[in-house]
Parts: structure tokens; C-alpha cells; sequence
């Protein structure tokens, strides 16, 4: 714990007691200014041996963590001057665990402190550029004024759904000098729930800026940018080739469009994660738009590809007139649906045989347009189309019949339009691509397990998923970038599988601490690849649902390219499995047993649970290493069609160790499901109540097994009854004597099989065979019926 202290430095006092699982709700102010210094507290649960802060985007250092107790830490940053604007990915890492991913912002502008309002008082006297944060209570309305000049622009922007906190859904209004709106919205195209309004002055005087919820309810925590910023609604084009210099024009219906050269430089991370439900790309870039030496606070979207653009030509809106693209695919076609009921038309050339993913790029970069999408022949006969694929935005896959011209057409699917309908259509090479993610490991939770957190000396298991998009086969994986004193054991990937889990061991001397890594999966070559053939990789992109409400869906999701990984303090516990000396047959089962290592005075309950399963292996979910019990039994069966192969199988150790969840591992351990030790055939029995008979099974040796194995037959009807009989790997044949009561069930029983059960290496398997055997079962037949004389009419002869 030394360590701890030196590292903390004027935390003073710190508890000697392991926090594990700490936990990190909000963090307040939940933004700051970009260039200054800041005090932020992250609240939340079992903090007190905080040891450093990790953030996902550079350009934010810790100057010192001032103050951690159990339910917060306080620590003052420094914002460097080219910090990156917009969200930001934070988490506490302690001695004993790291945090959720929490997310807070960087603005431009200076902070205001919230004055709250005092009777006989008016709003609180805003200056131009700056940001205030607060909350709206129910029925209420915040109100705030600012003195502004003819001609001059005012825009508000709020920042509330995007703190991810909850769901919250505000409006905003600017009000002139004799109270009429000059600008107000709820939702909006470019940030979903959060709003924005903006308009230029009509006349000098004071304006009042108001912000609540849109029905009136709470709105529990926003941030209000007031300033003369422009905040445009869109770019076109919508996107440029990597590495040139892109002329884009902002479009901002309210104070008036302008021109900015971006530079297209295609970064090594992502950089908008912010409320993205499908997954981000490094081809997505974010601009924050600059008109008289103000920067707006948030982004526009554009698309960096390795594509030429083609712009639109108006007017281009039938096949006769389209605007006709010269160059040659892969290109991308650049336009704006600008009004109501507007279609727009390229014609292109196409080469045989060549094949393309056409991607609309529309609400994807916050444009209106719910995109329509239709490819077809010179004339504009459809060939293939697309409304909705997955999202408002349309795909198709395109392969070119045959050389000539083909037409494109692109229009809103309930005809609207706007000037700032902006779209980019970009015809994309296939090719192929791979990435990885932790799946989540409960309904509505993308936070619990989605980070390597491993103790000194102990394991931690990771589930991964794979996503491979036009390709197969098996993938090895590795790690990149994390901490000194970490192994992973992994088995690959097989190429019918998406899921895998990993361990992570960490070594008794690990050094304590953690930061950012990656994990990089990789296709295995076949034995017959050609040379020089393309290495497909991927690595991590991952998910982390900040708002939810249940079934109604996610509102607000955030996406991280790396994983963070920590080392810890020693945990109280390990578990691992006792070698497996047995195969597992199809069939049959095998109990698997589970050891706890325990240390000091720790005698918790201990849950054991596995997180993958290969095909055709059932286990139960989860089972308990009794509180004080040093090992459990985890029972294992295969169904017939389980797949055969050494699987490498590792299962998950859970228990609460000072109030938190501690994860532990198993070692990655390897199952051998075989073939089936035996198969059997049953011929059909009969018997009549009361009376023996004989079930035989005819044996078929599949896979050799020690000694002798005992058989019973399972599955009689009541009131029949039999014994156990020993068969041996050379048995051809066994036979059960069946004894039957009186009042044995009557009927054409089809329920009989066999189970063996035979000591392997001193482990007890068992594999049932001769499944749906018959034995029918009747009642004695009736006594026979005395017959009675035959009269025949005729007086019976006299005796001599």
C-alpha cells in the first residue's frame, strides 16, 4: 500500500483495506473548458485506494488526485490547449479494480456556475461564448438572458442526452426583446434528442435563452453552450479522399451558409464515438466549424475514403438529365435531396463482373434524408435497390452484368427534403474485414466484464466475439499494449465458430497498474494460401450503451477501439480445474471437479460458471463452491452430434470479496469429446403381465475403454423390473432378464436404452446407448369359455 500513498501523494490518509469493484456513477462538472485547469469529482462506490485516472483521448493529464474517499475521488486535470473537442472516455483504476467507462466533454468555451434564481430577482445575465451546466425541475423552466447587437449571430447548443447519464430530452428557445421565439427545437437531425437554436439579431436589446424538458418533466443534468458561434447543419460534400484538402460548405440555415478547407488525414483511433448505434470507422471524421475566430462545440460528419468524389449537377432529376460521372469505380457520388419530392440521378460506367458495396452515407453524418436507393440500367430500369438496411441509411450489394452505363437514383423515402438533405453514396470494393468485441454479459449491462482486470497471481477470463465480414476461417489472437506481467492463453478461433474464451494470467510479481491495450485478431493462413497473400487482421471495437430503457431500445451509445486492462491486488481466492483424465463421449457425461485455493480467513460462497460452451455440450449454467468448501463437481454431457475435438474450455469464478464482485479464472483446460464409447440396437421384447422375458442389445464397439463397464436399462414401464449386467469392450451382445408384475403397465413401452458406466483413469463417465428400444408388454389372455351341449332334440338312447 506504500505505493498507493506515494502515487496519490496529498491524498493524506488512504484505507490499508483492498476495495474491489469500484464503482463509478457521474462525474461533476461533467465538462471543462479545452487550455485550462479543472477539478472534476467522479462519485461513486468503493474509490478509496484510487490510484490514477485512464482516459481514451489525449490531451487531458492528471496535475494530482487531491481527495479519495469510499464514494468519490477529486482530481484536478490539466486540458492541454489542442485537446481534441466533444466526448470524452474516463475510468478510475484502484488498487482493487477498475471502473465503468463514464464520459465527459471538452468545450471551448469558459464555465459559468448556475446561479440559482432568488425571488424578485431576474434570470441570471449570461455572457456571449460560454457554457453553463444545470438541471430543470419538474414544471419549471430555466431561464437565462444575454445582451447581444443587431446583425450579430446567437446560437444555444445543450448537451443532455449526450452526457449519457439518463434519458433526458430537452428543448431550447431564444426569445427577442418583445418576447416572440426567434428560435427553438426539441429533436434534431444532427444530435438526436439534444437540441440546438440559433438565429441572427433582428435588433440590439436583451434576449432570454430558456431550456427545459419538452413535456415539462425533469431534466436532470444538462450543459448550455450561448454563444456567436455558427452551428451549421450539415457539410457538402459529405466526405473526400484521404490525405487531400477538402473545400466543404457548412450549411446553416440560420445565419447563413460558409466555406472551410479540412484537411483529410485518416486517423489510427476513432474519433466519434459519440451516440453511434452502428459501429464507427476510422473513416468517419468529425469538424468543428470556425466563422469569425469562434468554434461551435460540437462536430459536423465527414467521410474520409480512398474514393474521388462526383458532385451532383443540377439539374439532374430524371434519367435523361442525370449527372453524368467520368471517372471509374470505385468512386463516391456527393448531393443534396434540396427540397421536397426532389430526385436526384448520376449515370456511371460498369465493368463485367465486378462487384461493389453500395453504401448510403446520410443519417449515418446526422443528414435528414431517410435515403432510397435504386441501381439500374442505362434508361433507369431497376436493377437492384434498397430502402432501410439495417437503419435509415440504404445498402446494396452490386455486381456489374456487363460493360456500359448504369444509372443511380437517390430520394427520400417520404419525400422530403431540405438543403441540408445531404448524401453520399460511395460504391466500396468487397473486401474483406474483421473485428472483435466483448459481448455483453447480462440484459441491459455493457459495462460488467468488458475489461481484463486481473489480480497478481490469479487469471481473468474474457469472452470474445468475432465479426468477419467476407471470409472464413480460424483466427488466432494476441494481445498489444498491455501491462508488463500479463500472459494470454488462448486457444484460435475455429472457423465455425464467433465465440472464444480467452485467460489472462498475470504473474505474483506483476507490477500494480493498468492503461489502454488492444486486442488484434488475425486470420491463419490456410496450408495452401498463395504467396503474398493479404494478412486480414482486426482488432477491438466496442460498445458501451450509456442510456437504456429497457425494451424501448438504446438512446445513447458510446464506441471504444481499445480495451483497458489493469493488474490488481492479490485476491483472497483462485479456483482452478482438476486435470481431466477422461474423454467426454457423445452421449455420455463426465464430471469435471472444480478446486477453490483460499487464503486467510476468506470462506465465501464461490460461483462457478461457464461462459462458452463448444457445440454439442450441455452443462448447467452455473453451479456453487459452498461457502468454506474447498471443491465442487460441474457435470458435463455431450449430445450425439457434439462436435469432436480437444476443446479448450476455462470457467468463471465469482464471489464478493469486501462488498464487490471479484472475477476469477480457471486455467484454460483442455476437453476431449470423443466418439461414442458404444452404439447399441434393441430388437423389440415382448412379455405378458406376470411373466419373464429378455431385452438383448446388439453391441457395436466405437471407441476402446479399460476393464468393464456396468449397464442398466433405463426406461421400463412400471411394474417390470431387471438387473445390471457387465459388458467389456469385446461384448457383442448383452442381455437383460426382465421380470414383470402382474400388474406391470400394459403397452407398447418405446423408452428403453442403456447407460453405461465404466472407471476411466479412475474417473466415473457414463454414455447412454440403444435409445427408443421396445418392449411391449400385454395382458394374459382370457380363460377359455366352457361351451355348452349341443341339444339336438332327440331322446337319448337307452343303456343295454
Amino acid at each position: 500500500m506504500k505505493r498507493v500513498i506515494a502515487l496519490l501523494g496529498t491524498l493524506g490518509c488512504v484505507s490499508l483495506a483492498l476495495a474491489v469493484d469500484p464503482r463509478l456513477g457521474s462525474i461533476s462538472p461533467v465538462g471543462v473548458q479545452v487550455g485550462v485547469e479543472a477539478v472534476l469529482t467522479f462519485n461513486g462506490a468503493r474509490l478509496a485506494d484510487a490510484q490514477s485516472l485512464i482516459f481514451y483521448k489525449p490531451g487531458i493529464q492528471v496535475v494530482a488526485l487531491e481527495e479519495a474517499k469510499d464514494n468519490f475521488v477529486r482530481a484536478k486535470l490539466k486540458v492541454a490547449a489542442d485537446c481534441p473537442l466533444g466526448e470524452h472516455h474516463v475510468r478510475v483504476r484502484t488498487a482493487g479494480g477498475l471502473t465503468e467507462l463514464r464520459t465527459f466533454f471538452v468545450g471551448p468555451f469558459p464555465i459559468v456556475t448556475k446561479v440559482p434564481a432568488k425571488i424578485g430577482e431576474g434570470p441570471q445575465v449570461l455572457p456571449i461564448n460560454c457554457t453553463v451546466m444545470g438541471s430543470v425541475a419538474n414544471e419549471t423552466v430555466d431561464r437565462y438572458v444575454v445582451q447581444a447587437k443587431k446583425g450579430q449571430r446567437l446560437s444555444v447548443e445543450v448537451e443532455s442526452m449526450r452526457l449519457g447519464q439518463a434519458f433526458y430530452d430537452p428543448y431550447v428557445a431564444i426569445i427577442d426583446t418583445k418576447g416572440f421565439v426567434l428560435s427553438r427545437s426539441d429533436d434534431t437531425p444532427l444530435f438526436v434528442q439534444d437540441c440546438f437554436a440559433s438565429a441572427t439579431i433582428p435588433e440590439d436589446g436583451t434576449y432570454t435563452v430558456e431550456v427545459r424538458e419538452t413535456s415539462y418533466r425533469t431534466l436532470g443534468l444538462y450543459r448550455m453552450h450561448v454563444g456567436a458561434f455558427a452551428r451549421p447543419t450539415a457539410i457538402y460534400p459529405a466526405g473526400g479522399q484521404t490525405g487531400q484538402e477538402l473545400m466543404v460548405k457548412f450549411i446553416d440555415k440560420a445565419t447563413g451558409d460558409f466555406s472551410q478547407s479540412v484537411k483529410l488525414v485518416a486517423p489510427d483511433t476513432c474519433q466519434l464515438t459519440d451516440g453511434r448505434m452502428e459501429q464507427p470507422g476510422l473513416n468517419d471524421h468529425g469538424v468543428f466549424p470556425a466563422r469569425d475566430g469562434v468554434v461551435a462545440p460540437s462536430w459536423n460528419r465527414v467521410r474520409i475514403s480512398n474514393y474521388p468524389n462526383a458532385l451532383e449537377q443540377e439539374p439532374n432529376d430524371n434519367a435523361t438529365n442525370a449527372t453524368v460521372v467520368s471517372g471509374d469505380l470505385p468512386m463516391a457520388f456527393n448531393g443534396i435531396i434540396e427540397k421536397p419530392g426532389d430526385v436526384d440521378w448520376f449515370t456511371f460506367k460498369g465493368k463485367a463482373g465486378q462487384q461493389y458495396d453500395v453504401h448510403v452515407y446520410a443519417r449515418r453524418l446526422r443528414s435528414g434524408l431517410d435515403s432510397v436507393l435504386a441501381i439500374g440500367n442505362a434508361v433507369g430500369g431497376t436493377i437492384t435497390g434498397n430502402d432501410d438496411s439495417g437503419g435509415p441509411d440504404s445498402y446494396v450489394r452490386f455486381g456489374v452484368p456487363a460493360d456500359g452505363n448504369y444509372t443511380l437514383r437517390i430520394t427520400d423515402h417520404l419525400g422530403g427534403g431540405g438543403p441540408d438533405f445531404v448524401y453520399r453514396v460511395e460504391f466500396q470494393p468487397v473486401v474483406a474485414n474483421l473485428s472483435v468485441y466483448v459481448p455483453d454479459t447480462s440484459l441491459y449491462d455493457t459495462q460488467t466484464r468488458k475489461s481484463v482486470v486481473v489480480a497478481r497471481g490469479n487469471r481473468f477470463p474474457l469472452v470474445i466475439n468475432a465479426r468477419r465480414n467476407n471470409f472464413g476461417g480460424e483466427l488466432k489472437l494476441a494481445m498489444k499494449d498491455f501491462p508488463p506481467g500479463i500472459q494470454l492463453h488462448s486457444a484460435p478461433m475455429a472457423a465455425n465458430q464467433s465465440v472464444l474464451t480467452m485467460v489472462f494470467e498475470a504473474a505474483a510479481d506483476a507490477p500494480l497498474g493498468g492503461n489502454l491495450g488492444n486486442l488484434i485478431a488475425s486470420l491463419v493462413p490456410p496450408t495452401n494460401a498463395a504467396p503474398n497473400t493479404p494478412i486480414i487482421t482486426g482488432n477491438i471495437w466496442q460498445n458501451f450503451d450509456l442510456v437504456q430503457s429497457g425494451n424501448q431500445g438504446v438512446y445513447y451509445r458510446s464506441w471504444a477501439d481499445k480495451i483497458a486492462v489493469v493488474v490488481v491486488e492479490e485476491l483472497p481466492f483462485k479456483i482452478r480445474v482438476e486435470p481431466i483424465r477422461s474423454p467426454l463421449v457423445r452421449n455420455g457425461t463426465l464430471p469435471v471437479k472444480i478446486i477453490a485455493e483460499r487464503t486467510g480467513d476468506f470462506t465465501g460462497n464461490i460461483n462457478v460458471q461457464m461462459l462458452t460452451r463448444p457445440p454439442g455440450l450441455n452443462c448447467p449454467a452455473s453451479i456453487d463452491i459452498p461457502a468454506g468448501q474447498t471443491s465442487a463437481i460441474y457435470n458435463f454431457s455431450a449430445e450425439g452430434g457434439a462436435e469432436l475435438k480437444l476443446h479448450q474450455i476455462a470457467l468463471l469464478g465469482l464471489s464478493s470479496v469486501k462488498a464487490g464482485n471479484a472475477y476469477v479464472s480457471t486455467q484454460l483446460t483442455g476437453l476431449d469429446i470423443k466418439e461414442q464409447f458404444v452404439a447399441g440396437n434393441m430388437p423389440i421384447a415382448t412379455t405378458i403381465q406376470g411373466y419373464p422375458t429378455q431385452v438383448k442389445c446388439e453391441i457395436t464397439q466405437k471407441l476402446e475403454f479399460p476393464g468393464k463397464a456396468t449397464v442398466e436399462l433405463l426406461g421400463l414401464p412400471t411394474g417390470a423390473t431387471t438387473h445390471t449386467v457387465e459388458m467389456t469392450k469385446d461384448s457383442k451382445e448383452i442381455v437383460f432378464n426382465i421380470v414383470t408384475a402382474p400388474d406391470a403397465r400394459v403397452g407398447l413401452h418405446r423408452s428403453l436404452l442403456c447407460q453405461m458406466t465404466v472407471s476411466y483413469n479412475d474417473t466415473q463417465v457414463t454414455q447412454t446407448f440403444g435409445d427408443r428400444g421396445t418392449l411391449r408388454v400385454d395382458p394374459p389372455p382370457a380363460p377359455p369359455v366352457p361351451r355348452k351341449p349341443i341339444e339336438t332334440g332327440l331322446a337319448p338312447k337307452p343303456a343295454n
